[in-house]
């Protein structure tokens, strides 16, 4: 969810046609361990980019990282951004929030937890920028199939306040299942969060799996998914000679489109 600045506040949950985004969609993706995606709002490009691994010591499932890179399109673009992304548990197991969450110089955990299938886990968020995070929402609820619409409608209202921590209505914070988190930063900027299961095995090696997955260890692995999906394609469709590179670039998109809708919808 993110929150462009044109003069006015909005906010952005979903993307459509009827919404008149410039651009937005998966330019890559492998249906299981990589994609990567762009979009053009309100003068703002917001490129995200998700990568899973399986590294030794990991949990049930591996690690994933997602990186958010915001940067302006056009002038008129004001200079900072607010992003907002939220963790849930559908199982209803609670989540805890690192003591030091609003601090990212000294600490990147986020959040923690524990569940049947990957075990220990912990969320963390990494950026070289300066940026501010907040936690404004906090709630338990069994009613994970509506979270979007709760969301929406109970940051809609609170959106223009000083950052701090907000509650959904009729809700208590004892043992949440439901974290909502406020990023803001001066375009441009860069965030990186990954993912860590099987943080209660000795062999977890969270410092190395950290590292891998933030920074420039991760720029190099993007990197070489993306050249992996082009080889493929090539392969694949054997375009290159027979097309211009816009038509490459169309072509590549709308593959990456079927392959992240079937990822999307298969659940992996």
């Amino acid at each position: 969810m993110d929150l462009p600045q044109d003069g006015r506040y909005f906010m952005r949950h979903v993307c459509q046609d009827s919404d008149e985004l410039s651009t937005y969609g998966w330019t890559h993706h492998s249906v299981r361990d990589y994609g990567h995606q762009v979009l053009i709002d309100q003068g703002m490009t917001l490129a995200t980019s998700f990568l899973k691994s399986k590294e030794d010591g990991s949990g049930y499932g591996g690690d994933w990282t997602v990186r958010i890179d915001v940067k302006k399109w056009s002038e008129e673009m004001l200079r900072s951004a607010h992003l907002f992304f939220y963790l849930a548990d559908e199982e209803g197991n609670a989540l805890s929030l690192s003591g030091d969450v609003l601090d990212i110089r000294e600490n990147s955990l986020l959040a923690y937890g524990s569940r049947m299938d990957v075990g220990d886990w912990q969320l963390h968020l990494e950026s070289v920028e300066m940026i501010w995070k907040s936690i404004i929402l906090v709630s338990k609820t069994p009613h994970i199939h509506n979270l979007s619409d709760l969301v929406q409608e109970s940051l809609g209202d609170q959106i223009l306040r000083k950052f701090g921590r907000l509650q959904l209505p009729d809700t208590s914070d004892n043992s949440p299942n439901i974290l909502v988190f406020q990023i803001s930063a001066r375009i441009p900027f860069k965030i990186d969060i990954p993912f860590l299961s099987g943080i209660g095995l000795k062999s977890s090696r969270v410092e190395e799996r950290l590292k891998s997955l933030t920074g420039t260890s991760l720029t190099r692995e993007l990197i070489e998914k993306q050249k992996e999906f082009d080889n493929k394609y090539e392969i694949w469709f054997n375009l290159t000679s027979k097309v211009d590179s816009e038509s490459l670039v169309v072509g590549k998109a709308a593959l990456g489109n079927m392959l992240g809708g079937i990822g999307y919808f298969y659940g992996q």
